[in-house]
């Protein structure tokens, strides 16, 4: 196994753990969302999660900070639901096997898309088993790899579209979409996953 298919490996089972637990933790929570964000030169994969139930909480506490946002202002904002970085130990032992592969500002590209498409992999390898459910459960579901603060939505849609089935994605790519066209910034935070 080389080292991109151990890289692979770990973030799946990394990822396995964070979804498993969160799912255990709140298991009355109606989850739409679970994926990775990193940075454009491949920084060690975090978490994230989104549910309504968390959604909702995010659009409070955004309102009780004095912001005026709306639900679907907040829904694919990732960095602003309370899952974001839930399960992010689990992650930070990878952060060995990123270094290994030098440091991410002065890797080479190659190398950066080969980390890149192992998070990919490692989702895509989960999806495969059945991890995210099956028929009804697995379309009420989006899964990614994401740059937040980075990224344009297109580009986001792009690594969805690889990672899901069209039924899952109806919303997302709807949603995505309209912020684009309407010039919405959503209220994002910018965060790097840390060690």
């Amino acid at each position: 196994m080389d080292d991109f298919a151990r890289i692979r490996s770990a973030i799946a089972d990394a990822a396995r753990e964070a979804w498993t637990r969160l799912r255990d933790e709140r298991p009355t929570d109606d989850f739409y969302y679970f994926g990775l964000w990193t940075t454009p030169v491949a920084h060690r994969p975090a978490p994230t999660a989104c549910s309504l139930q968390g959604l909702q909480r995010a659009v409070k506490a955004f309102r009780a900070d004095g912001v005026a946002v709306e639900p679907d202002e907040l829904r694919w904002a990732v960095n602003a639901s309370p899952y974001d970085l839930f399960g992010d130990e689990s992650f930070a032992r990878l952060e060995p096997l990123f270094e290994a592969q030098g440091d991410p500002y002065d890797r080479p590209r190659p190398a950066n898309e080969a980390l890149l498409g192992a998070m990919e992999g490692a989702i895509a390898d989960l999806d495969a088993a059945g991890f995210f459910g099956v028929g009804a459960e697995r379309q009420a579901l989006v899964v990614n790899v994401t740059m937040p603060a980075h990224e344009r939505p297109e580009d986001a849609l792009e690594s969805a579209r690889r990672l899901n089935p069209a039924g899952a994605l109806e919303r997302y790519a709807a949603d995505l979409s309209s912020f684009e066209r309407l010039g919405v910034r959503r209220p994002d935070r910018d965060r790097r996953p840390t060690t």
